[in-house]
């Protein structure tokens, strides 16, 4: 209610005591929230490694947002000691509880071997269950893969599929995040 000011002036000091008490109750939702805040420094300085903290249970206790956001922090090494085998189990738990953009991660993670067996196969696939469900950067990573014969075989019509589906995204290659 104060993170988003709704019905209230947003005030993010009062949405993080709210959130820490609820969070010291166990709520595992209200942890998430309060990881996002710690994580991006909304009305307190940044602080990755207590986000990681806070992240742990919900993530543990099956919440996808949780898992991936952990997985991200495991990734990038923030907070946390980079860990790309751990990377990959959370990017597949959030993925397999239909984070879409887990299963974006999960496809890079497989086209590039990190933290896991490389997955030609793998990649497409978990890269086409985000592209369906909407991910323009997986839309249009597929389209290159199809395109340049990346992995799968040269198919321009795959390709041009693909591109189609990101509705043009073509020119917002940029906005895809390659993250290996």
């Amino acid at each position: 209610m104060y993170a988003r000011g709704q019905g209230v002036p947003r005030d993010f000091k009062k949405a993080r005591y709210w959130l820490t008490e609820s969070s010291e109750g166990g709520n595992p939702n209200a942890m998430y929230f309060l990881a996002k805040i710690y994580l991006r420094g909304y009305g307190t300085e940044p602080d990755p490694a207590k986000a990681a903290d806070l992240l742990r249970i919900p993530s543990e206790n099956g919440d996808p947002r949780a898992q991936y956001e952990l997985g991200l922090m495991y990734l990038d090494g923030n907070g946390v000691k980079r860990d790309l085998a751990h990377t990959f189990s959370l990017m597949m738990s959030s993925a397999r509880g239909g984070d879409v953009e887990a299963m974006f991660v999960l496809g890079q993670l497989y086209k590039n071997g990190a933290g896991t067996d490389k997955s030609l196969r793998e990649c497409v696939r978990w890269l086409a269950s985000a592209a369906v469900n909407g991910h323009k950067g997986a839309q249009v990573l597929l389209g290159d893969m199809y395109e340049t014969g990346d992995g799968v075989d040269t198919d321009h019509d795959e390709a041009k599929r693909w591109y189609d589906m990101a509705d043009g995204a073509r020119r917002g290659k940029g906005q895809a995040r390659v993250f290996l």
